[in-house]
């Protein structure tokens, strides 16, 4: 994959998770990025987009789970006192 689309994916993946920009992105050549402040590899970088990746669905799958029991809550008949 080119280094301009990890970069974008990456960059994609974090405002998805952390809703602001990553603070440094950056291609330094032969292989190499630079991603806020840490140097890695664009190998490293593809690993670090999937774990944020995975990440970004459980906390999906989490506010599902509530959304669900939340509605599950409303629908069931209350009991008046």
């Amino acid at each position: 994959m080119e280094v301009q689309q990890l970069l974008a994916d990456y960059t994609q993946t974090y405002q998805k998770l952390y809703q602001r920009y990553p603070r440094e992105v950056v291609d330094l050549g032969n292989g190499w990025v630079l991603v806020n402040g840490a140097r890695m590899t664009t190998a490293e970088l593809t690993q670090l987009t999937a774990q944020l990746q995975k990440e970004f669905e459980k906390v999906r799958a989490n506010k599902r789970t509530i959304v669900n029991r939340l509605l599950k809550w409303f629908s069931t008949p209350q009991v008046a006192d």
